[in-house]
């Protein structure tokens, strides 16, 4: 499934790429976070309390930066999880471009999901992982403001 957005942040370029390249930061913005620990190479694993139609359940998560180029503003991850009988893959791209003094953050997401979790409705879970991921930009805006 494939999943994308656009998100206008009022701060400049280089402050939101700080912001989003700092796993410590971007870790208190995500939903349902229960515990997490940041390793080496910005590895996030966290346990996430997730809600998807009837399907709820702590999620253990891995996140993994595969690539990333502050002179571009861009970024790869790689996420998984499992929980609640399913689990889940994606690939993300990431870029940030300035708006002025403002800056636009663009993402798409390449997302596998098995299991359960996998079963549901498409729409269903795309809304639901939207929604997540805009409560995490929420946040950023917000923290960045």
């Amino acid at each position: 499934m494939l999943l994308q957005g656009k998100f206008h942040i009022p701060s400049g370029i280089d402050k939101v790429w700080d912001y989003v390249s700092d796993p410590a930061k971007v870790i208190g913005c995500v939903p349902g976070v229960q515990t997490y620990a940041i390793g080496e190479n910005k590895r996030i694993t966290a346990a996430v309390k997730v809600s998807i139609g009837f399907i709820r359940g702590t999620f253990q998560t891995q996140t993994k930066i595969v690539k990333e180029d502050r002179d571009t503003h861009t970024a790869v991850l790689e996420l998984s999880g499992t929980g609640a009988g399913s689990g889940f893959n994606a690939a993300v791209n990431m870029s940030i471009a300035a708006a002025g003094a403002e800056s636009d953050l663009t993402w798409e997401a390449n997302v596998t999901i098995n299991g359960p979790l996998g079963s549901l409705a498409k729409p269903l879970v795309e809304g639901n992982i939207k929604k997540i991921v805009n409560q995490l930009f929420d946040c950023v805006k917000a923290k960045l403001s």
